[in-house]
């Protein structure tokens, strides 16, 4: 009787490991998909700062009287 509740034992664990194993799996995944998604948008940021920092000052506005 302790043979099969050892190999019971044995399979309830390796069950056991395989869900867990295909938890890290779907967190990996999703931890990819959010690093790629980061990057994206920090290259996005980079662009808009390099073509900001490229642009030529606007002329300094003069300030206008009021008319009476």
């Amino acid at each position: 009787m302790s043979f099969w509740t050892d190999a019971l034992r044995a399979l309830q664990q390796v069950t056991l490991l395989q869900y867990k194993v295909e938890q890290a799996l779907t967190v990996a995944e999703e931890a990819r998909r959010h690093s790629i998604e980061t990057r994206e948008r920090l290259i996005q940021l980079e662009t808009l700062i390099d073509l900001a920092m490229k642009r030529p000052a606007p002329p300094p506005i003069q300030p206008q009287l009021p008319e009476n």
